[in-house]
Protein backbone atom coordinates (compact mmCIF):
# COMPACT_ATOMS: atom_id res chain seq x y z
CA UNK A 1 0.00 0.00 0.00
CA UNK A 2 1.62 3.35 -0.98
CA UNK A 3 2.24 6.47 1.94
CA UNK A 4 -0.29 9.40 1.37
CA UNK A 5 1.33 11.05 -1.60
CA UNK A 6 3.25 14.56 -0.57
CA UNK A 7 0.21 16.59 -1.59
CA UNK A 8 -2.98 16.28 -3.98
CA UNK A 9 -4.70 18.11 -6.59
CA UNK A 10 -7.85 18.47 -8.63
CA UNK A 11 -7.38 19.12 -12.45
CA UNK A 12 -9.21 20.65 -15.14
CA UNK A 13 -8.55 22.68 -18.02
CA UNK A 14 -10.16 24.49 -21.24
CA UNK A 15 -13.39 24.57 -19.91
CA UNK A 16 -14.22 27.59 -22.38
CA UNK A 17 -18.04 27.72 -21.36
CA UNK A 18 -20.30 29.79 -23.41
CA UNK A 19 -23.91 29.83 -23.89
CA UNK A 20 -23.91 28.27 -27.31
CA UNK A 21 -25.23 25.38 -29.71
CA UNK A 22 -22.96 22.78 -30.31
CA UNK A 23 -20.56 23.33 -33.47
CA UNK A 24 -17.33 22.83 -34.85
CA UNK A 25 -14.17 24.49 -34.61
CA UNK A 26 -13.24 26.84 -37.56
CA UNK A 27 -10.71 23.51 -39.12
CA UNK A 28 -13.85 20.88 -38.73
CA UNK A 29 -11.51 18.86 -36.79
CA UNK A 30 -13.81 19.22 -33.56
CA UNK A 31 -16.76 19.45 -32.28
CA UNK A 32 -17.41 21.62 -29.34
CA UNK A 33 -20.10 20.99 -26.59
CA UNK A 34 -20.01 24.35 -25.29
CA UNK A 35 -23.06 23.75 -22.87
CA UNK A 36 -22.17 20.45 -21.82
CA UNK A 37 -18.59 21.64 -20.09
CA UNK A 38 -21.39 22.68 -17.23
CA UNK A 39 -21.86 18.97 -17.17
CA UNK A 40 -18.04 17.85 -16.96
CA UNK A 41 -17.44 20.85 -14.46
CA UNK A 42 -20.41 19.48 -12.21
CA UNK A 43 -19.41 16.17 -12.63
CA UNK A 44 -15.65 17.37 -11.68
CA UNK A 45 -16.29 18.90 -8.52
CA UNK A 46 -18.32 15.46 -7.31
CA UNK A 47 -15.35 13.74 -7.62
CA UNK A 48 -13.06 16.43 -6.05
CA UNK A 49 -15.50 16.36 -3.24
CA UNK A 50 -14.97 12.58 -2.73
CA UNK A 51 -10.64 13.34 -1.83
CA UNK A 52 -9.20 15.33 0.34
CA UNK A 53 -7.58 18.28 -1.71
CA UNK A 54 -4.81 20.48 -1.11
CA UNK A 55 -5.61 22.54 -3.74
CA UNK A 56 -7.42 22.74 -7.63
CA UNK A 57 -6.45 23.90 -10.69
CA UNK A 58 -7.75 25.55 -13.61
CA UNK A 59 -5.34 25.70 -15.95
CA UNK A 60 -6.32 28.29 -18.51
CA UNK A 61 -9.77 29.48 -20.76
CA UNK A 62 -12.31 29.03 -18.05
CA UNK A 63 -14.82 30.47 -20.59
CA UNK A 64 -15.30 31.31 -24.48
CA UNK A 65 -13.83 34.25 -26.48
CA UNK A 66 -17.75 33.97 -27.78
CA UNK A 67 -19.01 35.27 -24.29
CA UNK A 68 -16.75 38.63 -25.23
CA UNK A 69 -17.22 38.78 -29.01
CA UNK A 70 -20.05 38.36 -31.68
CA UNK A 71 -18.91 36.81 -34.37
CA UNK A 72 -21.68 38.01 -37.02
CA UNK A 73 -22.13 41.43 -35.72
CA UNK A 74 -17.79 41.69 -35.83
CA UNK A 75 -18.24 43.95 -32.38
CA UNK A 76 -17.62 43.00 -28.53
CA UNK A 77 -20.82 42.43 -26.66
CA UNK A 78 -21.91 44.09 -23.65
CA UNK A 79 -19.34 42.80 -20.78
CA UNK A 80 -22.09 41.77 -18.26
CA UNK A 81 -22.31 39.10 -20.84
CA UNK A 82 -19.15 37.90 -20.23
CA UNK A 83 -19.67 37.99 -16.52
CA UNK A 84 -22.84 35.74 -16.84
CA UNK A 85 -21.10 33.12 -18.48
CA UNK A 86 -18.41 32.98 -16.07
CA UNK A 87 -20.44 32.89 -13.29
CA UNK A 88 -22.21 30.65 -14.09
CA UNK A 89 -18.93 28.04 -14.58
CA UNK A 90 -17.87 29.45 -10.69
CA UNK A 91 -21.59 28.74 -9.31
CA UNK A 92 -20.44 25.19 -10.19
CA UNK A 93 -16.87 24.94 -8.74
CA UNK A 94 -17.65 27.46 -5.94
CA UNK A 95 -19.43 23.84 -4.83
CA UNK A 96 -16.10 22.44 -4.30
CA UNK A 97 -14.81 22.17 -0.71
CA UNK A 98 -11.20 22.78 -1.42
CA UNK A 99 -11.54 26.36 -1.18
CA UNK A 100 -7.46 27.24 -2.82
CA UNK A 101 -7.92 27.22 -6.65
CA UNK A 102 -5.80 28.30 -8.97
CA UNK A 103 -6.49 29.91 -11.96
CA UNK A 104 -3.97 29.89 -14.84
CA UNK A 105 -4.19 32.51 -17.68
CA UNK A 106 -5.21 31.67 -21.09
CA UNK A 107 -5.93 33.20 -24.40
CA UNK A 108 -9.63 33.41 -23.53
CA UNK A 109 -8.94 34.59 -20.35
CA UNK A 110 -7.49 38.23 -21.90
CA UNK A 111 -10.09 37.97 -24.56
CA UNK A 112 -12.99 38.49 -22.33
CA UNK A 113 -11.26 40.31 -19.40
CA UNK A 114 -8.58 43.22 -18.38
CA UNK A 115 -5.60 41.97 -17.14
CA UNK A 116 -6.62 44.28 -14.51
CA UNK A 117 -9.19 42.61 -13.68
CA UNK A 118 -7.69 39.40 -13.89
CA UNK A 119 -5.02 40.16 -11.25
CA UNK A 120 -7.67 41.94 -8.74
CA UNK A 121 -10.83 39.83 -9.55
CA UNK A 122 -13.87 39.28 -11.52
CA UNK A 123 -16.74 39.71 -9.58
CA UNK A 124 -19.07 36.70 -9.90
CA UNK A 125 -22.54 36.79 -9.11
CA UNK A 126 -23.69 33.51 -6.92
CA UNK A 127 -20.69 31.86 -6.52
CA UNK A 128 -18.37 32.44 -3.16
CA UNK A 129 -15.48 31.46 -5.05
CA UNK A 130 -13.51 34.45 -6.77
CA UNK A 131 -12.42 34.28 -10.28
CA UNK A 132 -8.39 36.02 -9.99
CA UNK A 133 -5.34 34.68 -12.18
CA UNK A 134 -3.32 35.93 -9.77
CA UNK A 135 -1.97 35.03 -6.58
CA UNK A 136 -2.29 37.38 -3.17
CA UNK A 137 0.69 39.77 -4.17
CA UNK A 138 -0.71 40.14 -7.30
CA UNK A 139 1.34 38.15 -9.23
CA UNK A 140 0.80 36.61 -12.04
CA UNK A 141 3.64 34.19 -12.46
CA UNK A 142 5.06 32.56 -9.43
CA UNK A 143 5.90 29.67 -6.65
CA UNK A 144 4.98 27.98 -3.71
CA UNK A 145 5.98 24.97 -1.32
CA UNK A 146 2.51 22.70 -1.26
CA UNK A 147 5.25 20.07 1.06
CA UNK A 148 8.35 20.02 1.72
CA UNK A 149 10.70 18.71 -0.93
CA UNK A 150 8.32 20.00 -3.68
CA UNK A 151 7.47 23.45 -6.03
CA UNK A 152 4.55 24.08 -7.91
CA UNK A 153 5.31 27.32 -10.37
CA UNK A 154 3.09 28.94 -12.35
CA UNK A 155 3.73 30.57 -15.73
CA UNK A 156 2.17 33.39 -17.80
CA UNK A 157 2.75 32.19 -20.75
CA UNK A 158 0.52 35.63 -22.14
CA UNK A 159 3.47 38.18 -20.75
CA UNK A 160 4.23 38.47 -23.91
CA UNK A 161 1.19 38.39 -26.23
CA UNK A 162 -1.10 40.90 -28.70
CA UNK A 163 -3.72 40.59 -25.91
CA UNK A 164 -1.18 41.09 -23.07
CA UNK A 165 -3.59 43.62 -21.74
CA UNK A 166 -6.97 41.94 -22.22
CA UNK A 167 -10.21 42.80 -23.21
CA UNK A 168 -10.72 46.33 -25.05
CA UNK A 169 -7.25 47.52 -24.50
CA UNK A 170 -5.78 47.33 -27.28
CA UNK A 171 -3.38 44.81 -29.13
CA UNK A 172 0.44 44.82 -28.20
CA UNK A 173 2.28 46.48 -30.57
CA UNK A 174 5.77 44.94 -29.70
CA UNK A 175 3.95 41.43 -29.70
CA UNK A 176 1.97 42.77 -33.19
CA UNK A 177 5.76 43.27 -34.94
CA UNK A 178 7.18 40.18 -33.46
CA UNK A 179 4.43 37.86 -35.37
CA UNK A 180 4.80 39.73 -38.19
CA UNK A 181 8.40 39.04 -38.60
CA UNK A 182 7.69 35.27 -37.73
CA UNK A 183 4.35 34.65 -39.75
CA UNK A 184 3.96 36.66 -43.10
CA UNK A 185 0.55 36.06 -43.07
CA UNK A 186 0.09 38.16 -39.75
CA UNK A 187 2.33 41.00 -41.71
CA UNK A 188 -0.39 40.42 -44.48
CA UNK A 189 -3.37 40.68 -42.43
CA UNK A 190 -2.14 43.82 -40.38
CA UNK A 191 -1.01 45.67 -43.59
CA UNK A 192 -4.36 45.15 -44.99
CA UNK A 193 -6.36 45.73 -41.86
CA UNK A 194 -4.17 49.22 -40.06
CA UNK A 195 -6.56 50.12 -37.82
CA UNK A 196 -6.85 46.31 -36.01
CA UNK A 197 -4.51 47.50 -33.02
CA UNK A 198 -7.08 49.67 -31.59
CA UNK A 199 -10.61 47.62 -32.80
CA UNK A 200 -8.38 44.08 -32.23
CA UNK A 201 -10.69 42.43 -34.66
CA UNK A 202 -8.07 39.48 -35.37
CA UNK A 203 -10.44 37.55 -37.46
CA UNK A 204 -10.84 33.98 -36.86
CA UNK A 205 -10.98 32.86 -40.31
CA UNK A 206 -7.78 34.41 -41.26
CA UNK A 207 -5.41 31.32 -43.08
CA UNK A 208 -2.76 32.56 -39.71
CA UNK A 209 -1.06 28.71 -40.31
CA UNK A 210 -0.71 28.97 -43.97
CA UNK A 211 2.80 27.61 -45.37
CA UNK A 212 3.63 27.95 -41.53
CA UNK A 213 4.92 23.60 -41.18
CA UNK A 214 6.77 22.84 -38.63
CA UNK A 215 7.62 25.01 -35.16
CA UNK A 216 7.51 28.44 -36.39
CA UNK A 217 3.77 27.83 -36.50
CA UNK A 218 3.75 28.60 -33.16
CA UNK A 219 3.76 32.38 -34.20
CA UNK A 220 -0.02 32.77 -34.08
CA UNK A 221 -2.12 35.59 -31.75
CA UNK A 222 -3.99 33.24 -29.74
CA UNK A 223 -0.50 32.12 -28.43
CA UNK A 224 2.00 33.81 -26.21
CA UNK A 225 5.55 33.95 -24.31
CA UNK A 226 7.16 34.08 -21.03
CA UNK A 227 9.57 36.83 -21.99
CA UNK A 228 12.80 38.09 -20.69
CA UNK A 229 12.01 38.78 -17.50
CA UNK A 230 9.99 35.53 -15.94
CA UNK A 231 12.64 33.48 -17.98
CA UNK A 232 14.90 35.18 -15.58
CA UNK A 233 12.78 34.77 -12.82
CA UNK A 234 12.13 30.91 -14.00
CA UNK A 235 15.75 30.76 -13.92
CA UNK A 236 16.38 32.03 -10.36
CA UNK A 237 13.42 29.93 -9.21
CA UNK A 238 14.38 26.74 -10.87
CA UNK A 239 18.32 27.08 -9.54
CA UNK A 240 17.09 27.82 -5.93
CA UNK A 241 14.85 24.75 -6.09
CA UNK A 242 17.48 22.40 -7.23
CA UNK A 243 19.86 24.20 -4.45
CA UNK A 244 17.11 23.39 -2.02
CA UNK A 245 16.76 19.59 -3.35
CA UNK A 246 12.88 20.51 -3.93
CA UNK A 247 11.17 18.86 -7.00
CA UNK A 248 9.70 20.78 -9.49
CA UNK A 249 5.90 20.64 -11.00
CA UNK A 250 5.30 23.75 -13.47
CA UNK A 251 1.66 24.67 -14.71
CA UNK A 252 1.52 26.56 -18.25
CA UNK A 253 -1.10 26.73 -20.56
CA UNK A 254 0.73 27.28 -23.38
CA UNK A 255 3.00 23.88 -24.02
CA UNK A 256 6.48 23.83 -23.46
CA UNK A 257 7.77 20.55 -25.66
CA UNK A 258 7.59 20.26 -29.16
CA UNK A 259 7.19 16.61 -28.69
CA UNK A 260 3.70 17.22 -26.26
CA UNK A 261 2.25 18.82 -29.07
CA UNK A 262 -0.19 17.70 -31.64
CA UNK A 263 1.76 15.44 -34.47
CA UNK A 264 4.67 17.91 -33.39
CA UNK A 265 2.98 20.84 -35.43
CA UNK A 266 4.01 23.62 -32.83
CA UNK A 267 0.80 24.78 -32.90
CA UNK A 268 0.21 24.56 -29.63
CA UNK A 269 3.45 26.11 -27.72
CA UNK A 270 4.70 29.18 -26.38
CA UNK A 271 6.32 31.49 -28.89
CA UNK A 272 9.84 31.15 -26.07
CA UNK A 273 9.33 27.46 -25.25
CA UNK A 274 12.92 26.68 -26.80
CA UNK A 275 14.39 29.37 -23.43
CA UNK A 276 11.73 27.76 -21.09
CA UNK A 277 13.23 24.03 -21.77
CA UNK A 278 16.56 25.25 -22.32
CA UNK A 279 16.00 26.11 -18.13
CA UNK A 280 14.30 22.46 -17.70
CA UNK A 281 17.05 20.53 -19.22
CA UNK A 282 19.81 22.93 -17.94
CA UNK A 283 22.83 21.49 -15.89
CA UNK A 284 22.60 24.51 -13.33
CA UNK A 285 18.43 23.45 -12.45
CA UNK A 286 19.25 20.00 -11.93
CA UNK A 287 16.79 17.76 -13.30
CA UNK A 288 14.69 19.45 -10.32
CA UNK A 289 11.55 19.76 -12.87
CA UNK A 290 9.75 16.49 -12.75
CA UNK A 291 6.36 17.45 -14.45
CA UNK A 292 5.14 19.98 -16.79
CA UNK A 293 1.09 20.24 -17.42
CA UNK A 294 -0.63 22.24 -20.08
CA UNK A 295 -3.95 23.13 -21.09
CA UNK A 296 -4.55 25.11 -24.56
CA UNK A 297 -4.10 21.62 -26.71
CA UNK A 298 -8.11 20.46 -26.35
CA UNK A 299 -7.07 16.83 -27.24
CA UNK A 300 -4.35 16.41 -24.51
CA UNK A 301 -0.83 15.53 -24.52
CA UNK A 302 1.26 13.42 -23.07
CA UNK A 303 5.46 12.84 -23.95
CA UNK A 304 7.86 11.99 -21.67
CA UNK A 305 11.97 12.86 -22.23
CA UNK A 306 13.24 10.07 -20.72
CA UNK A 307 17.09 12.13 -21.08
CA UNK A 308 16.03 14.26 -19.09
CA UNK A 309 12.81 12.50 -16.77
CA UNK A 310 10.66 15.45 -17.63
CA UNK A 311 6.54 14.02 -17.90
CA UNK A 312 4.80 16.63 -20.36
CA UNK A 313 1.45 16.20 -19.83
CA UNK A 314 -2.00 18.03 -20.88
CA UNK A 315 -5.55 18.46 -19.66
CA UNK A 316 -8.66 17.61 -22.27
CA UNK A 317 -11.05 20.25 -23.03
CA UNK A 318 -14.50 19.68 -21.47
CA UNK A 319 -15.56 20.93 -24.82
CA UNK A 320 -14.88 17.83 -26.56
CA UNK A 321 -16.65 15.55 -24.00
CA UNK A 322 -18.52 12.92 -25.17
CA UNK A 323 -21.20 11.11 -23.59
CA UNK A 324 -19.50 7.57 -22.84
CA UNK A 325 -16.93 9.07 -20.64
CA UNK A 326 -17.86 11.21 -17.29
CA UNK A 327 -14.30 13.18 -18.20
CA UNK A 328 -12.31 14.93 -18.36
CA UNK A 329 -10.93 16.04 -14.89
CA UNK A 330 -8.35 14.17 -12.90
CA UNK A 331 -6.89 14.09 -9.38
CA UNK A 332 -3.18 13.78 -9.23
CA UNK A 333 -1.28 12.46 -6.16
CA UNK A 334 2.35 13.27 -6.11
CA UNK A 335 4.74 11.31 -4.03
CA UNK A 336 8.56 11.53 -4.44
CA UNK A 337 8.89 8.93 -6.71
CA UNK A 338 6.35 8.91 -8.99
CA UNK A 339 2.94 11.05 -10.19
CA UNK A 340 -0.26 9.69 -10.51
CA UNK A 341 -3.54 10.68 -12.01
CA UNK A 342 -6.97 9.47 -11.18
CA UNK A 343 -9.55 10.55 -13.95
CA UNK A 344 -11.39 10.06 -16.74
CA UNK A 345 -10.83 11.56 -20.21
CA UNK A 346 -13.13 12.58 -22.77
CA UNK A 347 -13.83 9.68 -24.39
CA UNK A 348 -12.75 6.19 -25.34
CA UNK A 349 -9.41 7.54 -27.37
CA UNK A 350 -8.11 9.78 -24.90
CA UNK A 351 -4.50 10.52 -24.35
CA UNK A 352 -4.22 10.10 -21.03
CA UNK A 353 -7.21 7.92 -20.04
CA UNK A 354 -8.50 5.78 -23.14
CA UNK A 355 -10.64 2.57 -22.08
CA UNK A 356 -12.27 -0.05 -24.27
CA UNK A 357 -15.97 -0.64 -24.73
CA UNK A 358 -19.50 1.48 -25.04
CA UNK A 359 -18.47 3.57 -21.54
CA UNK A 360 -15.67 4.47 -19.21
CA UNK A 361 -15.61 2.01 -16.56
CA UNK A 362 -17.19 3.05 -13.35
CA UNK A 363 -13.93 3.43 -11.03
CA UNK A 364 -11.49 6.34 -12.47
CA UNK A 365 -8.78 5.26 -14.63
CA UNK A 366 -5.12 5.17 -13.30
CA UNK A 367 -1.68 6.41 -14.81
CA UNK A 368 1.08 6.26 -12.87
CA UNK A 369 4.66 9.02 -13.85
CA UNK A 370 7.68 7.58 -12.43
CA UNK A 371 9.96 10.29 -11.60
Amino acid sequence: MDSAPRFRFGLLADIQYCDGDDRKNITGTQMRRYRNSLNVAERAVEYFNANALDFAVHNGDITDHQCAFDFAADDFKPIESGRENLASVMRILSKSTCEKWIFTIGNHELYNFTRNELRDGVDTPGSSLSFRCANDAGEFYYSFAPSPGWRVVVLDPYAVSIYRKGRQQGLCEEAIELLRKHNPNVDVFVRENPEVIETERMSGTFPYFKDMDGLVGRYVPFNGGLGPEQLAWARDTLSAANAAGEKVLILSHLLIHPDSTAKRSGKTLMWDYDEMLALVESPQTGGCVKCVISGHQHEGAMFTCDKYGVHYLGMESPMLASDESPGPFAVVDVFDDKIVFKGYGRDRSSILFPFAGDAAPSDPIVREFAL
